[in-house]
């Protein structure tokens, strides 16, 4: 899934990442070690304003999303399995 539906759902809605080559996909313990085949790390260009941008680009206008920046949410209130506040 992580490969290939969210990836291609992501980049659809316009997020760009990049792998990040580490120890992981660099190999074993000596320049003969196994290594993996692809990358497992990826950064994203934007970093996480650019994430949230995707989700957020969708809401905007929705009556039923209220954008409260700079606040923190110490809990959700939940009433018939739906979050209410």
């Amino acid at each position: 899934f992580a490969a290939g539906e969210k990836r291609s759902w992501l980049r659809d809605r316009g997020l760009q990442t990049f792998a990040l080559v580490g120890w992981a996909e660099r190999g074993g313990y000596g320049a003969r070690g196994h290594g993996n085949s692809v990358p497992r790390f990826h950064g994203t260009w934007g970093t996480g304003p650019a994430l949230v941008e995707i989700f957020a680009r969708r809401l905007v206008g929705n009556p039923l999303v209220r954008f409260a920046h700079r606040h923190r949410v110490d809990e959700l209130i939940v009433e018939g399995g739906e979050a209410v506040g």
